[in-house]
């Protein structure tokens, strides 16, 4: 597989691991997790999970 292969599969795995990172934040917050469990669970920061949760909620509305 030549360089550009390889780095856009990269890519597309980085891309579909973040999102399941998301639905993982996404559900334990629905399910009432604190903010401070979703960061060790999903080795988030409190703001990146916060910022998460925020995106998803302004895409509802």
């Amino acid at each position: 597989m030549c360089n550009l292969s390889l780095g856009i599969e990269e890519r597309a795995a980085e891309k579909a691991t973040e999102k399941a990172i998301e639905n993982v934040v996404l559900n334990m917050h629905s399910n009432n997790f604190s903010l401070e469990q979703i960061s060790i669970a999903t080795d988030k920061s409190v703001e990146e999970i916060k910022k998460i949760i925020n995106e998803h909620e302004t895409a509802k509305a």
